[in-house]
């Protein structure tokens, strides 16, 4: 009989302790604020300093971002020799156009074209400019600081300034600087806004330390002497022809010689080499020194800024 009370008194506890621990807990309550002074403490701003980390993640403050910054180098102008295109797209926006400046090799002159534009005949004309550097200055604040309104210029050649025809292109180009940097090479191409360029003209300055005994010549006689020759020795008419001339620069072999290439156009309107000639400013000679082949080894000679982040 006693074991029997023993045993009932066991199971009444333990199956009161699995009561009490299988029981459903009430969630915790959060005490609310009861006073103004408790509301103004709990409400108050915790400064980002002092706040814990979220997810582990830091943020990084006052984070510099650097930006490489522009500097200038010297590139060659005529490279590949003969093939340098200006761009004038915002001649007929802002009525002129300067698209460029070139200096001799060791930058003591510089030379530039300036392009013109007349709404009334829908024309183009040009002008160009050999001016001096100054060289107290290091070469890229030469070419930098040089300003072309500091005083009155005089073109050494103009091309169309003075002509009123509906369409009329004509454009001035350096070609290079000679390696003596005494002379230059410059074209003149001539045509139309609507059908294209026609005409390629080619001139040299001669250019001296005294201004007053620097000039220029148009080489007429260079264009004249390359139709002669077709017609004496190829019984060709060049002059019915659509051709051009491609001037490439100044021989590397004779600082004195220019290389110009020739072409005409076919029927349809394919081009056809005709030869590669040569013109030496010192005697005045018109050479033809290939009739089969093109390549020469031009000189390189003047130079352009150009700006880069590299």
């Amino acid at each position: 009989m006693k074991f029997f009370l023993i045993f009932f008194s066991f199971l009444f506890l333990y199956s009161n302790y699995c009561f009490a621990f299988f029981k459903k807990q009430e969630p915790k309550k959060t005490k609310m604020v009861e006073t103004k002074q408790e509301w103004e403490t709990e409400a108050a701003d915790v400064p980002l300093s002092e706040r814990p980390p979220y997810n582990n993640v830091t943020i990084e403050q006052n984070k510099k971002i650097e930006t490489p910054k522009p500097h200038y180098v010297f590139e060659k102008y005529n490279y590949p020799a003969g093939s340098r295109k200006i761009n004038i797209e915002d001649v007929k926006k802002r009525l002129y156009s300067y698209p460029y400046v070139v200096a001799d090799i060791n930058c003591r002159y510089i030379a530039y074209p300036r392009y013109y534009f007349s709404g009334e005949y829908n024309q183009i004309f040009s002008s160009f400019y050999v001016e001096k550097l100054d060289t107290s200055k290091n070469k890229t604040k030469r070419i930098l600081e040089y300003n072309h309104n500091s005083e009155i210029r005089t073109p050494i050649i103009e091309a169309g300034l003075k002509e009123n025809y509906p369409n009329l292109f004509r454009g001035l180009t350096l070609v290079d600087w000679s390696h003596d940097s005494k002379k230059l090479l410059i074209k003149e191409q001539t045509g139309s806004l609507l059908g294209g360029i026609y005409k390629t003209y080619l001139y040299v300055h001669f250019l001296s330390e005294n201004d007053k005994n620097s000039y220029t010549i148009k080489l007429e006689n260079f264009d004249n002497a390359i139709k002669n020759y077709f017609l004496d020795f190829e019984n060709l008419q060049l002059i019915k022809y659509k051709y051009s001339l491609e001037p490439l620069g100044f021989s590397a072999d004779n600082d004195n010689i220019i290389i110009v290439l020739c072409w005409a156009y076919n029927k349809d309107n394919k081009k056809v080499f005709l030869g590669k000639w040569g013109y030496n400013c010192s005697t005045n000679e018109i050479l033809l020194l290939s009739k089969t082949d093109s390549s020469h080894e031009i000189s390189l000679n003047g130079l352009i800024l150009r700006q880069t982040y590299d």
